[in-house]
């Protein structure tokens, strides 16, 4: 941050250079991942995204680890994050300059954030007793912001800015871009609800585990084979190369951040909670349907961020699966078009209900007394 003004608008100049030793995990990692699991069939988008990864999926199948290095030494040239972050070549290209002009959405992003917590006052055109008609209330400044968030974290938030190209609004505690804002509010979100663990299905770059570990959140993410070289790229950059576990790895978890492809999700085990932000109904029916059947058995509360454009809905899905699983919708805060939804399965009541239905009539006729009162 030396040399740059607070509260200024700024762009990451230089970035990290990985490990070789992580090379070597990410790619082998990655071979392991792509013979168990491949893009799914029933997804066009990402089949779509992926023929924009050839030279990153060539250099991970080769033997030489040089040019490997090179393009995970520089994100924004290349499309390795494409489809989950601003830092991806055709994205940049497309923005060009126009970053330059980024910081009023970015400061009304922390604005929003900061209403969603209730740091501050909901405008009312109609103003009240607090401020008068037509009128706003008084906003934080960032650095404000910034103190209110680092109170919620217990005094441990930053904004780690690992790769060159990366533009945000520079604070005291590193450049904050949109997509830092939402894994913020999405991590609190998710520790709302969760008592100590969250599967996320879709975790982007990996900023929502970052912020969730920051939290004190066991965190475990299933995404596709490119998109977990992206993850493990940046939460080994930010937290170290020892913070997270790859499919591969020999050493055991031990509380590490686990990425995994979708083959490995039967070895997740329960959850407190499952988290999916803009990915659900990308996925195809068929796929998005496996997910849910597995959410429902393993989690007590779902938390869906999508917006409702694509083919099918996740309200619709959920409601045709488990008529009765829906808690709470709402407008999401931070992303004007996306909703924010809460389904919970109730595990205990389903196992309550086997039992009582069993035939030991000793066993069950106290238990049907004492499920009438879940009811």
């Amino acid at each position: 941050m030396e040399g740059i003004s607070i509260a200024k608008l700024a762009q990451v100049e230089f970035g990290m250079r990985p490990n070789p030793s992580l090379i070597s995990r990410i790619k082998n990692s990655y071979r392991l991942a792509l013979s168990r699991s491949s893009t799914p069939e029933d997804s066009a988008i990402w089949s779509m995204i992926g023929a924009k990864q050839t030279e990153i999926h060539q250099a991970l199948m080769s033997d030489d680890d040089r040019l490997l290095m090179d393009l995970l030494s520089d994100p924004q040239s290349t499309n390795l994050y494409y489809g989950v972050d601003n830092l991806a070549k055709d994205v940049m290209d497309a923005i060009g300059d126009g970053w330059k002009g980024a910081y009023d959405g970015t400061k009304a992003e922390i604005d929003n954030l900061l209403v969603a917590l209730g740091e501050v006052d909901l405008s009312n055109p109609h103003g009240g007793g607090r401020y008068a008609y037509d009128t706003k209330p008084e906003i934080k400044s960032v650095e404000e912001a910034i103190e209110i968030v680092d109170g919620i974290f217990g005094g441990k938030i930053s904004f780690p800015n690992p790769f060159a190209g990366e533009f945000g609004i520079a604070t005291s505690k590193g450049l904050i871009s949109y997509r830092a804002i939402q894994a913020v509010y999405q991590s609190i979100l998710v520790r709302r609800y969760a008592a100590e663990s969250c599967l996320e299905i879709g975790g982007g770059m990996g900023r929502t585990a970052y912020f969730g570990n920051r939290l004190g959140l066991k965190y475990t993410i299933i995404d596709l084979p490119m998109t977990i070289v992206g993850q493990a790229l940046f939460l080994a950059s930010v937290l170290g190369d020892d913070a997270i576990w790859l499919l591969g790895d020999t050493t055991p978890k031990n509380g590490r951040i686990a990425l995994l492809p979708p083959s490995e999700l039967h070895s997740v085990g329960q959850v407190d909670v499952v988290l999916n932000v803009d990915s659900l109904t990308e996925m195809g029916e068929k796929t998005a349907t496996e997910y849910l059947a597995w959410i429902s058995a393993n989690c007590e509360t779902f938390i869906s961020i999508n917006h409702e454009a694509n083919l099918f809905k996740t309200i619709k899905l959920c409601q045709s699966l488990y008529p009765s699983s829906l808690r709470s919708r709402c407008p999401y805060w931070l992303r004007v078009g996306y909703v924010e939804e809460v389904f919970s399965f109730e595990r205990n009541l389903r196992m309550l209900e086997a039992i009582r239905a069993s035939t030991s009539w000793r066993l069950t006729q106290p238990l049907r007394r004492l499920a009438s009162l879940f009811r």
